[in-house]
């Protein structure tokens, strides 16, 4: 039985591989029918990694199971660096080159007419997105790309730098994890095709988020168990640092202070630091006198883009014919608040679910978006958000226009693709959970 087992699992990764390498055949989306055959491989490639992790030869030792997990997370990584960047990359070279220069990326738009000779001397200007708005992204990213801007111009050592963070989340599951089964529960996310493209493949920095997300996830765990009063003030302490990083990386973080607040209790004071933070680094460029959030604000604005549960309403009971996302993103506020209050006695659990509504509630999901949680989901054995990671390479037909009457506007084909399989996990999941609570509830206490 486990030979077969083993034969299924080694097959499953080598497709799982060979789908990955053959993104990097897929990645000029000039040529008009690339992204469908990238999103056809990058599904393969996925539906391979929801099997391989599902037939993880758990029974090996611990040892040879860690050089497994170490070998397969560092190959696909390897395997994807050569793929083509997401038009992100491009923004963050962009702000970092003209800090360089002397200017302020929340004060001057990539269009802005004091830019004429930077952009003279920056090949890649004309694709950079959104070129009418000021930086959005919080100090502590601006800061990484002043950082990494004079090193190099090539996307390589971003990449890296990325990938190298993302390794660290998988290094910082394998601590949260129960030892027994660490390594098959950590693969579900350094295995999967989502994590390994956004980071390494399309350079996209969420990585820089998440690591210190996770590591202040691992201080209010060990908080808990410390031994001592000032063991515990220093992972309360140092919890605040981490979520300060983080929160200087992406406002996502924010979120999870509530939830915070009820894992340390009385020592929640600390978190005053991880507001402080991200408010000391942006008086680097100049907070308070210069409105540097008010680009933000600007961007909330934004027309939507494939959001799994508004278009919905919107076909329904509350039309929305300009597309503008700023009702939404109160509505966002309001249900993490709400979720924050029904975890409070369990903010384990609550962490997860308060990123989870907030990525279903977004007006605007794209891919990477979805690696916040994926750690998360693979900490608390959560494998619906693992099927969406899988489908939301569908997004990525947006690049092929000839599909769709209007340029990036989902049709209800694409959208069910996204969906609906996560959804079927999701009720299968609900099930499996009941039914264990039943078998719990109806076997007999021990005497």
């Amino acid at each position: 039985m486990r030979r077969f087992q083993l034969l299924r699992f080694g097959l499953a990764l080598l497709l799982e591989a060979g789908f990955c390498a053959a993104l990097n055949l897929f990645d000029d989306w000039t040529l008009q029918e690339m992204p469908v055959r990238f999103v056809a491989a990058a599904i393969a490639c996925g539906i391979a990694f929801l099997f391989a992790v599902a037939q993880f030869p758990s029974w090996i030792s611990l040892r040879k199971q860690a050089l497994l997990f170490w070998s397969i997370a560092i190959l696909l990584r390897v395997v994807a660096l050569p793929l083509a960047v997401g038009d992100d990359f491009w923004r963050y070279q962009w702000e970092g080159e003209i800090q360089q220069g002397g200017f302020n990326p929340y004060l001057n738009a990539p269009d802005d007419p004091a830019l004429a000779k930077m952009r003279e001397d920056f090949p890649y200007w004309y694709k950079i997105n959104h070129r009418d708005f000021r930086a959005i992204y919080p100090p502590g990213a601006e800061l990484l790309f002043a950082a990494l801007s004079p090193l190099t111009a090539r996307p390589l050592l971003y990449k890296l730098l990325f990938t190298a963070a993302d390794l660290g989340t998988a290094a910082l599951l394998l601590l949260l994890l129960p030892k027994a089964r660490r390594y098959r529960e950590a693969a579900w996310y350094a295995w999967n095709p989502l994590v390994v493209y956004s980071f390494a493949g399309g350079a996209h920095f969420d990585s820089m988020m998440v690591l210190p997300m996770m590591a202040a996830i691992l201080f209010l765990v060990r908080h808990e168990t410390a031994p001592t009063a000032r063991a515990q003030w220093l992972y309360a302490l140092g919890a605040a640092v981490l979520l300060g990083i983080a929160i200087s990386m992406k406002l996502i973080p924010l979120l999870l202070l509530p939830l915070c607040v009820c894992a340390l209790g009385g020592r929640a004071i600390t978190l005053a630091v991880s507001v402080a933070i991200p408010a000391l680094l942006s008086m680097v460029y100049g907070w308070p006198q210069l409105p540097i959030w008010d680009s933000l604000g600007r961007f909330a604005y934004v027309t939507r883009l494939n959001d799994l549960f508004w278009w919905l309403i919107e076909e329904t009971v509350w039309p929305n014919p300009r597309q503008k996302n700023y009702h939404y993103n109160v509505i966002v506020l309001v249900a993490v608040v709400l979720v924050s209050l029904v975890f409070l006695r369990n903010w384990r659990r609550g962490l997860l679910w308060v990123i989870g509504v907030a990525l279903i509630l977004t007006p605007v999901l794209h891919p990477w978006y979805c690696t916040w949680i994926l750690p998360m989901a693979a900490w608390r054995r959560v494998q619906p958000w693992q099927v969406l990671s899988v489908t939301l390479f569908a997004y990525f037909l947006f690049w092929n226009e000839r599909l769709f009457l209007l340029p990036w506007h989902a049709e209800l084909w694409m959208r069910a693709i996204i969906i609906v399989p996560p959804l079927v996990a999701a009720l299968l999941f609900i099930a499996r959970k009941e039914d264990g609570s039943s078998i719990s509830a109806s076997s007999p206490a021990p005497s």
